[in-house]
């Protein structure tokens, strides 16, 4: 029987190719682009461009600057990234890594990513101690008090670090919470510094966590590893030389995803 040939052009789907175009165009261009930049980069029709940009941003794969009007890839193409790079292959990765460091530190260590600007975790190797802490996988957690949430959001693009830090409502759970944009941004400054993140008990009383983002190829943060325990146990004095070892692990998963430091 005779093989079916690939379809020609005459099967394509004219918009489906002109919003896949868009997205391939704001790939390239991190900083994002105007409706008229877009038209004019790709030549098709203004209402063309606003009707595709229009759904992609209501279905959440575009986002939209709106003092500026540029348009900017959303975290949504992660998680579909994810899930061919994807996320089972990144607890797969992580694995031998996350044993190795608690059997280091004997504390739990998890391993998380944000999903549609919202901490999730996705795995967890408990510790050693008799008393320890621990959290279901899938559980959410906040990302301004937490050291996997300040560790990632470090990291990214500027754009859509503004954006993730925009929408956060800064809940306050003590006197240790950052409670304001600017505090955080200073904070997140100083983690993009040392390459590590602390949470200070700034949720929830007497737990420590320390945590460090793992990279892509193109030093993007897919994901964060973390340590949790109870500040008895790691104190505030301890938090920098354990932050040191966890981002030497952080970085040793990177590499297995081409991250060059």
């Amino acid at each position: 029987m005779k093989q079916e040939s690939v379809p020609n052009k005459s099967y394509s789907v004219p918009n489906l190719e002109r919003a896949l175009e868009i997205v391939e165009l704001l790939s390239v261009n991190g900083n994002g682009l105007t409706l008229s930049e877009i038209q004019e980069c790709l030549s098709f029709p203004k209402s063309s461009v606003f009707r595709i940009v229009t759904t992609l941003v209501e279905r959440g794969y575009l986002l939209k600057n709106q003092i500026e009007g540029k348009f900017t890839l959303s975290k949504k193409f992660l998680r579909i990234g994810l899930s061919t790079v994807d996320e089972s292959s990144v607890v797969e990765s992580s694995l031998p890594y996350m044993r190795s460091l608690r059997d280091t530190l004997n504390e739990t260590i998890l391993l998380g990513t944000i999903i549609e600007k919202q901490g999730v975790v996705l795995e967890q190797i408990v510790g050693n101690h008799g008393f320890t802490f621990m959290l279901t996988v899938g559980k959410q957690f906040y990302l301004h008090s937490s050291a996997p949430g300040k560790a990632m959001i470090a990291f990214l693009p500027d754009e859509e670090k503004k954006d993730i830090v925009n929408t956060i409502e800064f809940q306050k759970f003590n006197e240790r919470t950052i409670t304001s944009k600017q505090s955080f941004l200073e904070e997140l400054d100083i983690v993009k510094n040392k390459g590590y993140a602390l949470d200070r008990a700034e949720e929830l009383e007497g737990v420590h966590c320390v945590g460090a983002p793992i990279f892509n190829q193109y030093g993007y943060p897919i994901a964060a590893v973390w340590l949790t325990a109870p500040s008895a146990r790691i104190r505030l004095d301890d938090m920098d030389e354990i932050g040191g070892k966890i981002y030497s692990y952080a970085m040793e998963i990177s590499k297995l995803y081409g991250y060059d430091i």
